[in-house]
């Protein structure tokens, strides 16, 4: 199952496809190496989710304004946040996920393919019971999926401009129902900033916090730690789980592992990386000699789990 699968795309019936379109939905099938990682662009477009569990969620993206906000990419929904999706919410029963073929996989139930490796590892990514933040939420699919997993409580956040504030509001007003609904708020939020009442009152909350495609921006990187300690339970548990592609260059990512997260009084648990397909390597701060294949980086994202430092 690649993540690009998971994706569909609802153009308006008042707009007929252009040959364009037609095309660019097709890139993945002709060139099988060039990997699709980002979905959306057009407010007017439905960006369509399957979740082998929660069924077809539904997303908009935001009309941004501007440059200051385009710069945000809140307007796209990037395969990592396809990720973290798959991963918070756990996975369906082997029928579900196999479109009812019993699971050819080992003794335990596990297959190819699927992104955890036991039920344990499944445990550590699980939203379930969790007070859940989302940063740079862009659609809010982290969040969204978390609250249907049984997150007892879920913020999702961006850059608080109204045009990305109310997508994500009308994504969770989408997606979410009563009884879940009073568990979801969207808030406005500046990396680095723990001075608004939001960000005092819910300061040490949240036994989860969710970043998906957030470290493209080195000079953030200090900011975006800063906040995930500020919100991040002071409890032995509380994790940030970080994914993030390497389209922009693994320069631009590895930094915030090997030097921001230890300066900002946090530690890596755990890291690795994965392809679109669920194949697995182990992180590497460097790879070819800095000369990395765009097409090939493309397919691989880093994943990491991140804890308060214990000393």
């Amino acid at each position: 199952m690649r993540l690009p699968s998971l994706i569909s795309l609802r153009r308006p019936t008042s707009a007929p496809l252009e040959p364009e379109d037609i095309f660019g939905s097709s890139l993945g099938g002709i060139f099988t190496d060039d990997l699709q990682n980002l979905h959306g662009d057009d407010p007017e477009t439905a960006i369509l989710y399957r979740n082998a569990k929660y069924g077809e969620l539904e997303f908009r993206t935001a009309d941004v304004n501007g440059e200051e906000q385009r710069r945000k990419y809140a307007h796209y929904l990037w395969n990592a946040g396809v990720l973290v999706g798959e991963l918070v919410g756990g996975r369906a029963g082997d029928k579900e996920a196999t479109n009812g073929i019993e699971d050819s996989g080992d003794e335990d139930g596990w297959k190819y393919g699927q992104w955890w490796l036991d039920s344990e590892e499944e445990k550590r990514w699980s939203a379930e019971g969790e007070t859940v933040l989302e940063l740079g939420a862009g659609v809010g699919l982290g969040g969204i999926v978390s609250a249907l997993a049984g997150a007892t409580e879920v913020t999702i956040t961006d850059y608080p401009a109204p045009p990305i504030l109310d997508t994500i509001k009308t994504n969770v007003a989408k997606n979410i129902r009563a009884p879940l609904t009073p568990r979801v708020t969207v808030q406005g939020h500046l990396w680095g900033s723990t001075t608004s009442p939001f960000e005092t009152s819910h300061a040490h909350r949240y036994t989860r916090i969710l970043a998906a495609d957030c470290l493209w921006m080195p000079w953030e990187h200090e900011n975006l730690a800063k906040s995930m300690l500020h919100f991040l339970a002071d409890t032995p548990d509380a994790r940030i789980l970080c994914i993030a592609g390497f389209h922009t260059g693994r320069a631009k990512v590895a930094p915030f592992f090997e030097e921001v997260i230890p300066q900002q009084g946090l530690e890596v648990e755990d890291i690795y990386e994965m392809d679109a397909d669920g194949q697995r390597r182990p992180w590497a701060k460097v790879r070819d000699g800095g000369a990395e294949n765009i097409g090939e980086r493309k397919k691989w994202l880093v994943l990491a789990r991140i804890r308060r430092a214990t000393q």
